[in-house]
């Protein structure tokens, strides 16, 4: 990989979320609407009970800002690069895939931490929620986990992309909207029905979130748990990795990326 290239695709990607509405959107508008609906909401809740629900919520919602992000901003670029019928030509050149990918995950965590740092002032401003409150360990912790599985869902879904073209692009905006009701950001792992459980106890950021959930309540965490959504994280992207490299191979032997869609 070579650092000029990877300079230059975020630059790239750069210029082009500034000019973009949708993109400025994405990282602004989105989120401070959800801290508005579910912010509003946990203040009917918390005054029927005594548990901090308020607390527990909101930090749910900052950090899967997170993997949100990274995962999605990683397809729609790509995507992009279909629609403005630029793919064949970026392929083409000297760039590698290796410095896409790097170029990207590096974007994903800089387009997260603007949303992050936007939902924890607004949380703060509406209901005194301080995110900054949290266990610094235990917040870099959760984050680290959250990009690697959030960059391999990325990956995988734009190994979709690659093999079957923008037909599929549907999954950019769905994939990680069908693992959120599995992952436990606003409830425990218990209340799920146990055929729910059994699929979310395999998932990490189901870990990842019941620990956030006790580092708040200052409850000692599970170490053991954030090692296991750890290391299935790192596998997961390994394996993303190969599959979308191999999609994009096939892609270039069948010529599908110089096809107009």
């Amino acid at each position: 990989m070579k650092l000029h290239r990877i300079k230059a695709l975020i630059l790239n990607y750069y210029y082009f979320s500034i000019d973009s509405l949708d993109r400025l959107f994405d990282v602004f508008y989105w989120p401070i609407m959800d801290l508005f609906i579910w912010g509003f909401m946990t203040f009917y809740i918390q005054g029927l009970s005594e548990y901090n629900v308020l607390n527990t919520i909101l930090g749910g919602i900052v950090l899967w800002i997170f993997i949100w992000r990274s995962s999605q901003d990683m397809v729609v670029y790509i995507l992009e690069s279909f629609w403005s019928r630029s793919v064949y030509h970026l392929f083409s050149s000297p760039v590698q895939f290796s410095e896409i990918v790097a170029s990207l995950f590096f974007l994903g965590i800089i387009r997260s931490l603007a949303a992050f740092l936007t939902m924890a002032v607004v949380s703060f401003l509406l209901y005194q929620f301080n995110v900054f409150a949290f266990n610094l360990l235990h917040f870099i912790m959760f984050v680290s986990i959250l990009f690697l599985f959030a960059w391999a869902v990325g990956l995988l879904v734009s190994s979709f992309i690659f093999r079957y073209g923008t037909r599929l692009q549907v999954l950019a905006w769905s994939t990680i909207w069908i693992i959120q009701p599995f992952s436990c950001v606003f409830y425990p792992l218990s209340s799920l029905p146990s055929w729910a459980a059994k699929i979310a106890i395999l998932l990490p950021t189901t870990h990842v979130f019941e620990q956030l959930r006790a580092s708040i309540a200052g409850q000692p965490i599970d170490y053991y748990s954030l090692l296991y959504s750890l290391i299935v994280s790192i596998v997961f992207l390994i394996v993303a990795a190969f599959i979308a490299a191999r999609a994009l191979e096939k892609a270039k032997v069948s010529g599908s990326l110089a096809k107009a869609e």
